[in-house]
């Protein structure tokens, strides 16, 4: 190889390195495998379990570079402060400062969770805890629980668990806890540094942060029964190490501290809030209006004309709650005016809680909208009947008096016909029922009611005792069958449905035991929405003709006899209703029964609530 091609070689591989080298300056040096390790405690000062502390700075140190997620959230100091504490990572020390006068002779926890990382990867030191006493003894006591939704048995996340070391109801209502804990996300609480004396424990969602009961809306959860004085049990365990040959190779006795209460349920209630507020009034078309309240459950409202004398003018639809009340307007004189003035008289919620008797006067006015849009169809619909005119066509009506078109009816359902809009009058004779089957059609008997519900007026229910189950019927409806109250009938139509047989349904059957004093039992979808529900009379309950699909149970003890649950109230010494889930689902197939026994107490309360459910959301009154 000559000189010239020797030169040409070592310049192309300085070349290949150089390029490299470049790409990799880019990339940056991979350093090996990431970081997982957290950081590790290294000392403090003053010392953790320090006592006859009188400093509020505590400064943590650490072996890494640290990070402190959202302090405010997971930091819970122990007893709680009144102003927040100030607590920062500051390179590789934790630094809290507590805004508050230190209580004399008292221990102080700081409670930090997982919210301590090192800065790089943020891998968390669990639960770190530090403890300092401002006396000569650091009280060391654990309480532990678990705080659970009264209603669905849900762990309740976030809740303030506090303590009180005496007898008296009213410290719930007037002072701070004297120890604090927040729950994790399934519902757990761990109090520490308390002493060995009897506590009284609550659970509050505090919401102006003062750590005690003084907002209605507040939800809170109250210890039942009397509670035991903290105490610490330490057990002798023995672990085995055997060797090769399945001998004993080694016996490692360790000593295990178990406190005690640690097993706390607390039931989580908001109390029943009378807050009844007229909201607002909406006019969405000129033949209703629509009536909107924060809440409406004493009486629905009573409604009258302001300088208008009228009979029967409206027909009132409300929902099950009756927050939302929807009017419609049947006297054409009134639904032709651009605006209706009203008095409304309802109950309505006072400062002090109290529901007291109210007059508004309302207007329930045509929005500019909806004006320019009405003008506008009013315009296209002459045009629409010259057009006809013009070509000596027959202009089509169209079905301005509209129902439901039902195809499959359940066994334990009634065929109903609903209408748009609700009806002045309808004429039964033009109504016909047939078997599908009957090429003869004849006509089969049957009575036409009107649905007695609040929510629908224009809901009617058709009955025969020709209406068997597995079986397929035609309704012909007349033309001019059904006229409303705006002038406006129907088009002749005819449908078909069919009544589902008994073989397309499946049954549960549930026996019971540990049933004590009235209670009712509730069937749930995977919704958490009530599918059936009956009264416990006996020891065996059996839900027929249910679809196939997943299904829970629960049961309520029904202490009023009201039929619903009903939460608690804490001034009068009322806990909400006892609620106990069925731990698992079942599963209903078309023509099959399941069953199954339960016994109620068996399964521990905190493990009761089945998965698979999806939890309901709440408004702030809990409902």
């Amino acid at each position: 190889m000559d000189r010239k091609n020797v030169i040409y070689l070592w310049v192309s591989a300085l070349l290949l390195m150089l390029m490299g080298a470049c790409a990799n300056m880019a990339q940056g040096p991979t350093g090996g495998k990431a970081d997982a390790v957290p950081p590790t405690y290294l000392g403090s000062n003053p010392k953790n379990g320090a006592l006859n502390v009188n400093s509020k700075r505590v400064e943590i140190q650490f072996d890494e570079y640290l990070q402190l997620n959202d302090p405010f959230k997971n930091l819970t100091v122990s007893p709680p402060q009144k102003g927040n504490p100030s607590a920062k990572a500051i390179g590789k020390k934790i630094v809290v400062e507590l805004r508050d006068s230190l209580q004399p002779n008292t221990t102080y926890t700081l409670d930090f969770g997982n919210s301590i990382g090192d800065f790089t990867e943020n891998n968390k030191v669990s639960n770190f805890l530090y403890s300092f006493s401002t006396g000569d003894q650091l009280d060391s006591m654990v309480i532990s629980g678990i705080v659970l939704n009264a209603e669905d048995l849900s762990p309740v996340e976030g809740a303030v668990v506090g303590i009180y070391s005496d007898d008296a109801d009213s410290s719930f209502l007037t002072r701070p806890f004297e120890r604090i804990a927040k729950t994790q996300a399934g519902g757990q609480f761990y109090i520490r540094g308390a002493a060995q004396k009897k506590y009284r424990i609550f659970a509050l969602e505090d919401m102006n942060n003062n750590f005690f009961f003084d907002q209605s809306a507040e939800g809170i959860a109250v210890q039942e029964g009397d509670v035991a004085i903290p105490s610490l049990l330490i057990e002798q365990r023995i672990d085995t190490v055997y060797g090769d040959s399945m001998k004993i190779d080694t016996i490692i006795r360790r000593e295990v501290r178990k406190y005690a209460p640690d097993s706390i349920i607390l039931r989580f209630f908001h109390e029943k809030v009378n807050f009844q507020q007229f909201k607002k009034i909406e006019r969405p078309t000129r033949n209703q209006f629509t009536l909107y309240f924060e809440k409406m459950e004493e009486s629905l409202p009573k409604i009258a004309l302001v300088d208008t004398v009228a009979d029967n003018w409206f027909l009132m639809e409300a929902n099950k709650m009756a927050d939302t009340i929807r009017c419609w307007v049947t006297d054409s004189n009134l639904y032709r005016k651009d605006t209706i003035v009203l008095s409304m008289s309802y109950l309505k919620t006072d400062s002090a809680g109290t529901l007291i008797p109210c007059v508004d006067t309302l207007k329930a006015t045509l929005t500019s909208s909806f004006l320019k849009n009405e003008l506008k169809a009013a315009q296209q619909e002459d045009a629409r009947q010259k057009r006809a005119l013009k070509h000596n066509r027959k202009l089509r009506r169209t079905n301005l008096v509209d129902f439901t078109h039902f195809s499959t009816v359940g066994i334990t359902e009634k065929p109903a016909l609903v209408w748009e809009r609700p009806l002045a009058s309808i004429d039964e004779r033009k109504i016909h029922l047939y078997r599908a089957t009957d090429s003869l059609r004849t006509p089969l008997p049957f009575s036409l009611v009107k649905d007695s519900a609040r929510d629908n007026s224009r809901r009617y229910l058709i009955s025969s005792p020709e209406l068997h189950p597995d079986s397929s019927f035609s309704l012909a409806i007349d033309s001019a069958c059904a006229y409303d109250f705006y002038g406006n009938h129907n088009d002749s139509i005819s449908l078909m449905f069919k009544m589902l047989g008994e073989e397309l349904y499946g049954k549960v059957t549930m026996s019971l035991s540990n049933v004590q004093g009235n209670a009712f039992i509730e069937l749930l979808n995977t919704k958490e929405e009530v599918v059936r529900s009956c009264p416990v009379k006996d020891n065996v309950i059996t839900f027929e003709h249910l679809n196939g699909g997943t299904y829970f149970a629960r049961i309520i003890m029904d202490e009023n006899q009201n039929g619903v649950w009903d939460t608690g109230n804490f001034r009068e010494g009322i806990l909400p209703e006892k609620v106990y889930y069925f731990y698992k689902n079942f599963k209903v197939r078309a023509n099959w029964e399941v069953s199954e026994s339960w016994d109620v107490l068996a399964t521990p309360l905190c493990q009761q609530r089945p998965s698979g459910m999806t939890k309901r959301k709440k408004d702030k009154n809990g409902r």
